[in-house]
């Protein structure tokens, strides 16, 4: 594809991913046929994230015995697994159907921390430019968020924040792309904007200015439910991955030119998150996997009876007696 232009939106769920990439909306990026509808009381201004493309994405964790809130890295050879490969044609002939004639268009899914080795081959044998977006947020904010939307422990929510940060610097590293910060996008969403369209040395097909209005009135106050210090830290249970996730985040707001410095500081950090995760005892990670795996198979049933003829042959039927029961 010539002139076909990529922004790969990479960051932890409730990081603000959503609220980036609806304010891409509106200068125009397109992100394809099918959206996941917004959610009242989670996103009620979307999710903007591509409905097939985020379901092919839950199908390969859901392969791996893996899903999006796993605490465990994916295997070392996870990328080679047969089980896999039927779902990355699927993406391509998807990226095929939905962007092929699209300059600008952006693709927002959390899992894609973890799974962006899968869409690099991709993009490249489609002569694909991708700039990719990084994300960045108080992780005692999106910790906040995780306990009140999923009632996460506050050690869950910091070790899936740190796997998907650390995921996606590390797959991103060396390639074209903007570190944003969350507060950036409340103080002044049109200037981040600007700076995405010169960073990538893009042309928006509406400019900045003339969106505005429409820009401002979609950032309003209510979107953030969760401000925190960004000194905060909880108490000694897990103070050790609290101060992990403080470094690595303030690494992060000042990633505006990268050096070799602040690679080796992140680096560091990994080494850190690394050696915490070898301290888990045998027990533990046999009833991740355990618990993983279960959760695994009951999904995959669900997919193959939500996809197949004679559900789609019945649902019509059950959302109309849905509808009649409502009114």
């Amino acid at each position: 594809m010539s002139n076909n232009n990529a922004l790969i939106i990479l960051g932890m769920h409730r990081s603000g991913t959503s609220l980036l990439t609806g304010l891409l909306s509106h200068v125009g990026v397109k992100m394809g046929r099918r959206l996941y509808a917004p959610q009242k009381g989670v996103n009620e201004k979307g999710f903007w994230e591509h409905e097939d493309i985020v379901d092919t994405h839950d199908e390969i964790l859901l392969g791996l015995g893996s899903q999006w809130d796993d605490l465990l890295p994916l295997g070392d050879k996870w990328r080679e697994a047969k089980v896999i490969q039927p779902f990355i044609d699927r993406l391509d002939k998807l990226v095929e159907r939905d962007f092929s004639d699209t300059s600008i268009w952006a693709l927002k899914d959390p899992r894609m921390c973890r799974l962006l080795p899968l869409w690099l081959p991709l993009l490249n044998a489609r002569q694909i430019k991708p700039t990719f977006i990084c994300m960045n947020r108080n992780p005692f904010e999106v910790v906040a968020s995780l306990q009140k939307r999923d009632g996460f422990s506050r050690e869950k929510a910091l070790i899936l924040w740190l796997s998907h940060s650390l995921s996606a610097e590390l797959y991103s590293r060396g390639l074209p792309r903007v570190f944003i910060d969350f507060d950036q996008i409340v103080k002044n969403p049109a200037e981040v904007l600007s700076r995405i369209e010169r960073e990538a040395h893009l042309v928006f097909p509406i400019p900045v200015n003339e969106a505005s209005e429409n820009i401002s009135e979609f950032v309003s106050p209510d979107l953030r439910h969760h401000k925190a210090d960004v000194l905060e830290m909880p108490g000694s249970a897990n103070e050790g991955l609290s101060l992990m996730a403080h470094k690595l985040y303030r690494i992060f707001k000042e990633m505006t030119v990268e050096n070799e410095h602040q690679y080796e500081m992140i680096d560091s950090v990994a080494a850190d998150f690394s050696a915490y995760r070898e301290k888990w005892n045998v027990e533990l990670l046999e009833q991740i996997r355990y618990l993983n795996q279960e959760r695994a198979d009951y999904r995959i049933k669900f997919f193959r009876i939500y996809t197949s003829w004679s559900w789609l042959l019945v649902k019509p039927v059950w959302l109309i007696e849905k509808w009649i029961r409502k009114y």
